[in-house]
């Protein structure tokens, strides 16, 4: 079955490979959540950190449509980049799917969506994070 792109990050919860929640750190001092892993609260600099699940949901805060992708990018071209916030506070930015951009609007909610993406070089897929509208 393949694995999570960054187990850091993404926690899958399904057997099949198919459900996963975003996971991070969150302050114990002054209760601010980052997404994936942390040494030190970014806000107020405690080292009195607990790991926390940050859901499967958020808000689209942002977007941009990517003509040139990264080397190595293995999807389509274009691709739509989102920037959703959290109901914890952290954004999170990951390609957005099943849209076009032009049904995409600020504050809309989406869902996140567990994918799987053939392995370079061989090896076994890897399953990666991505938004839908909700």
């Amino acid at each position: 079955m393949p694995e999570s792109v960054d187990p850091r990050r993404l926690k899958i919860t399904g057997d099949a490979g198919t459900e996963g929640t975003l996971i991070g750190f969150r302050c114990r001092e002054c209760g601010v959540s980052v997404f994936g892993p942390a040494t030190f609260c970014q806000s107020c600099t405690s080292f009195d950190l607990e790991p926390v699940d940050l859901g499967r949901s958020g808000t689209l805060f942002s977007y941009t449509v990517v003509r040139i992708p990264p080397a190595g990018w293995p999807g389509e071209v274009p691709y739509i980049l989102g920037q959703v916030e959290l109901p914890s506070g952290p954004q999170v930015l990951a390609e957005v799917i099943d849209c076009q951009h032009s049904d995409l609007t600020i504050g809309m909610p989406v869902e996140l969506a567990i994918q799987a993406v053939p392995a370079q070089e061989g090896g076994d897929d890897k399953l990666v994070y991505k938004w839908r509208p909700a």
